[in-house]
This record gives C-alpha cells, structure tokens and sequence, in this order.
C-alpha cells in the first residue's frame, strides 16, 4: 500500500512564517526599542554602509548690510557587517500519526521556539553593541560599595550623560540586582506598569521611572568581573530614542523538508541582519546611551 505523506503532515510556509515572526516580535526584549530598518541588501559576511545626514550650524543673526553664510546639508555614513543566523529542527513522522490537532500544537511549539531563539540571538548582539566601549557615555560610576543604584544615581547619570538632553531618555535596562536595590530605597517612588503602556507585554518590563520604561534582564553585564569596595557591580544603561538599529534583509524564511530515509521531517528558518549603535555620530547632542556602574547589595 503506497505511503500518503500527505495526510500525515499539513505545513504552509507562508502561515507560519508569520506565527514565527510574531513570535520573534513578541520575545525581543533589548530589540524593543531598536530601531527597525528592511533595508538591508548585502549578502551575509559583507558590510554595509547606511547613510545619515548630518546637523546644520545655529540660526543667524546677521547686520542689515549683511548677508546670510550658507551652509551644506552633509551627509555620513556607518557600517554594519551583515549576519545570517538559522535553525534547524526535526519530527520523525511518527510523532505526527496522532490527530491533526496535535500535528498543529507540534508545528506551533516549533514555530515560537525558533522565534524565541532568532530574538534571544539578535538582543543579545544587541547588548554587545550597544555595551561595547565607545558605543556609551559614562554617566555614574561606583566608587563605594554604597554606590548602588537609586533614583539619585540615576539622576546623576542622566544629567551628567546627556546634559540638558535627559528628558529624551526613554529607558533603562538594568539586572535583576539592581531593581533590587532601587526599589529597597526609601526615596525610590512606586514605578507604574499600567497595562495600558505601550510596554506593558515587552519581556523584563517593570514599570516607569522619571518616564523611563524599566527593563530588568540578567544578561546585563556585570563590572567585567572587577569589584567596587568588595561588591560585585553591574552595568546599567540608558537610552534616548533609537539608541540602535536592527537591519533586516527580510523577515524569517520557514521551510520544510522530508527525509524518506530517517522518516524525519525537517524545519528550518534563516534570517539576515545586521546590528548597529547609533549612539554618537556627530557629537555629544547625539548622545544615546548612558552607562550606570553600581554596586548591588545582594
């Protein structure tokens, strides 16, 4: 009797190729509030320069005789080495001669794992990025073991990382030890999670602080192993508006396959992109990120 694979296994690409992009959505934590450009055209292992323009001089005020001087709108550029990430997974067919609702959960739980895995690879180039020296400014640095964070420390390296500019920040990321401290602090406040934000579903969402939305990860790094006082220390960082940048080719590609000979179905998904901080360009008015370094209690 002749084999109907068929009837064993229901999968289209293009259905679940948006379950899986949905799902990487959903689970990017430092890549929500990256900024998202579908530009990119390279080919993996390649860079690739993006273009910005850069700031005209002040306004003038000139004498009556006088005449204006012109400036040029000038441009720039950055470079972002492009990377192509995938992930293969495999089903014997065996595991799909039960019903098709069961053969749908199977592809389900397939699809969000591997959009899971595409976030957790891209936040965590992300933070290498962005925690990379020369990609931040250092607003506050530990000196004691006192030094941990609190609404003071924060303040302080708002002010100092970007001046008059620190009502532009829009979030912290900070390590589980760290909101430790700032919410053991009597002069912390309450931070808000009002379902209604815009964050409310990001992962490692906490609240709002000075407008800042909260954002506790354990993979912020800690003080490079190197201790303050004798407390270990960790590295908190804040961001202005588009502190970075996720280049994609394309969304994820799905695509499946059969091995008649391990009787094995085989699901793959393939991404391109390339990570960049933006975080001074030109000069400090285009400061993006603040790095906070302090000691934590527990």
């Amino acid at each position: 009797m002749p084999a109907t694979i068929s009837t064993d296994f229901v999968f289209e690409p293009k259905v679940w190729k948006d379950h899986v992009s949905a799902y990487f959505d959903d689970k990017l934590l430092f890549g929500a509030i990256a900024m998202r450009d579908d530009s990119l055209v390279a080919q993996p292992g390649t860079t690739q320069n993006f273009p910005y323009f850069k700031q005209i001089g002040v306004v003038e005020e000139p004498a009556e005789t006088a005449s204006l001087s012109v400036d040029a709108l000038s441009d720039g550029s950055f470079s972002a080495t492009v990377k192509e990430v995938g992930k293969a997974v495999g089903v014997k067919k065996k595991a799909f001669k039960v019903s098709a609702a069961n053969t749908e959960r199977i592809i389900s739980e397939i699809t969000s794992q591997m959009g899971r895995r595409h976030a957790e690879k891209i936040d965590d180039d992300l933070l290498t990025e962005f925690s990379t020296s020369g990609n931040y400014v250092d607003g506050f640095t530990a000196s004691a073991a006192a030094d941990t964070l609190n609404v003071r420390t924060v303040l302080k390296a708002l002010v100092v990382g970007f001046g008059d500019h620190h009502e532009d920040a829009i979030a912290i990321q900070m390590h589980s030890k760290q909101l430790y401290d700032l919410m053991s602090d009597s002069t912390s406040g309450f931070l808000k999670a009002d379902a209604n934000d815009p964050m409310y579903n990001v992962p490692g969402f906490s609240g709002r602080l000075f407008g800042m939305a909260i954002f506790v990860s354990d993979k912020i790094p800690n003080n490079g192993g190197v201790q303050i006082d004798s407390k270990d220390a960790y590295n908190a960082f804040i961001h202005k508006m588009d502190p970075y940048g996720i280049l994609l080719k394309q969304d994820m590609e799905m695509e499946s396959d059969y091995d008649l000979l391990a009787r094995e179905w085989l699901f793959t998904s393939n991404q391109w992109y390339a990570v960049k901080s933006f975080h001074a360009k030109i000069s400090a008015l285009d400061y993006k990120t603040v790095r906070m370094t302090t000691t934590v209690s527990l």
